[in-house]
């Protein structure tokens, strides 16, 4: 059984830091950017990301994309 997967959507999400918390444990708040284009390269999609970073008041702790995809029998 050959499965397919179809590219659906994309979402560049931001994690950035949000100090520390009573426990002492590192807080963190994600900032979701959705519509990015499912075929998109993955350098360009950091680039865009690099320049939000800039404009964030926050340190940045990571970027990530998150790719939804439709899973089909072929």
């Amino acid at each position: 059984m050959a499965v397919t997967a179809t590219p659906i959507n994309s979402e560049l999400v931001l994690l950035l830091d949000n100090g520390i918390g009573a426990s002492g444990r590192q807080l963190t708040r994600n900032r979701s950017y959705a519509d990015v284009k499912p075929e998109a390269a993955n350098d360009n999609v950091y680039q865009v990301a690099q320049v939000l970073i800039g404009l964030q008041s926050r340190t940045a702790l990571a970027v990530r994309r998150q790719d939804t995809v439709e899973l089909t029998n072929a």
